[in-house]
């Protein structure tokens, strides 16, 4: 193996101002596999974009580190005349880490999180987006500001009293699992008016309801299906408006700038299949326009318009600031699901550090080109932090 640093396109300055390392998920069965799909996609994207900024950007594995010659065995995308390709080499240890792993379970391995804690502690790099986070964590932050405490439907874990208490003052709530994404384990309860029997479904389904007599059959039925009660939430859902007779949802994105400072990105719609509680694409949602749904759903009112974008923007300047001063942790670039009731209330539903990206054009430019001016506002910040110590 070659131990010569590689230069990966000539454009790129022999003493570039950033050098960024992507810690991504390696493929299955593959020793050194080279990015496919989606995700190369996007990461060959934020490298070219990166380098036109002077920034040296590569992605790696957490198997691909080097400690004791100080290089990162990684690949990154280099322009081929009008075609380009992946390719691996060696690479100096990063200023910045960005972990974009992109399963909770393959974070959570002994070996990952050993290589997370070092990285925390080495003075010369910054570990960028820390880790995942998980739907319990961010209720509490959230609900117990001020500043936010109403921007979250009430939520409490999963046991029979709190089963009972929720039932008795909702009509419809969900129980989640505190750490999972895209809908997955989701189950909607309801308690109708006109039925003794309380009844539950997968909200990512569009199967039947299953009948429950009392709230102590239904919580044993319930725990048959999810296992681990401590593993999960409940909290009280949402009466969301609807287009055309299908619930949707907003996600916005929000992130730090080269200033350093938390912005608005850009906000989209996902709107659920007919007959399901979750609107994620995997699960069957689909996507539209937010101007356009609004118009649909509420009508030319310029005081419902106004309404809405001051809560839209009061929720994305808040929630970044009150979650990233309660958890101490690195934050930069977060996605907000929100939520909208039938009298035009928004309230979060969810919040997600790693984003899986958006289809968004407009939205996924701006997302890149504030990543790189943040990366530089990184380096720089340390830079003057280091002259001063």
């Amino acid at each position: 193996m070659s131990k010569t640093v590689m230069k990966p396109n000539a454009e790129l300055t022999n003493n570039p101002k950033a050098v960024v390392g992507v810690l991504t998920t390696p493929k299955n069965n593959l020793k050194y596999p080279l990015p496919t799909g989606k995700s190369a996609k996007f990461n060959k994207e934020l490298i070219i974009a990166a380098r036109n900024m002077g920034i040296l950007m590569y992605c790696f594995y957490p198997e691909d580190i080097i400690w004791s010659e100080k290089r990162i065995l990684g690949h990154t995308y280099i322009n081929q005349g009008n075609k380009g390709k992946w390719i691996r080499d060696l690479f100096p240890l990063p200023n910045i880490v960005y972990n974009r792993l992109s399963f909770r379970k393959h974070e959570g391995q002994k070996k990952v999180q050993a290589l997370l804690a070092r990285l925390e502690k080495e003075p010369q790099i910054y570990l960028f987006n820390s880790r995942f986070l998980n739907k319990w964590e961010v209720h509490q932050s959230l609900s117990q500001n001020p500043l936010s405490k109403d921007l979250v439907p009430e939520s409490c874990l999963f046991n029979l009293d709190n089963l009972n208490m929720m039932l008795s003052r909702y009509q419809s709530v969900f129980v989640k699992p505190i750490s999972s994404s895209i809908g997955k384990g989701i189950i909607k309860v309801e308690r109708r008016s006109n039925s003794r029997y309380l009844f539950y479904k997968s909200a990512v389904s569009n199967l039947g309801w299953n009948r429950c007599i009392t709230a102590n059959h239904l919580y044993l039925n319930l725990k048959k299906t999810i296992g681990s009660e401590d593993k999960y939430m409940i909290q009280k859902a949402i009466d969301l408006a609807t287009l055309q007779s299908r619930v949707f949802d907003l996600r916005t994105e929000v992130q730090k700038n080269g200033l350093g400072q938390w912005v608005f990105i850009g906000v989209g719609v996902r709107v659920a299949a007919r007959g399901k509680n979750v609107t994620h694409v995997p699960n069957g949602g689909s996507k539209a326009v937010y101007k356009d749904v609004i118009d649909n759903v509420f009508g030319d009112s310029n005081t419902m318009k106004q309404k809405l974008d001051s809560q839209l923007k009061y929720i994305c300047k808040v929630a970044p600031q009150v979650l990233e001063e309660s958890l101490d942790i690195s934050l930069g670039i977060l996605s907000i699901d929100i939520g909208i009731d039938k009298t035009g209330i928004m309230q979060i539903i969810e919040v997600n550090s790693k984003p899986a990206g958006f289809d968004e054009d407009d939205i996924r430019r701006q997302h890149v080109e504030n990543l790189n001016e943040y990366f530089l506002y990184i380096v720089n910040s340390l830079n003057t932090m280091h002259r001063r110590g």
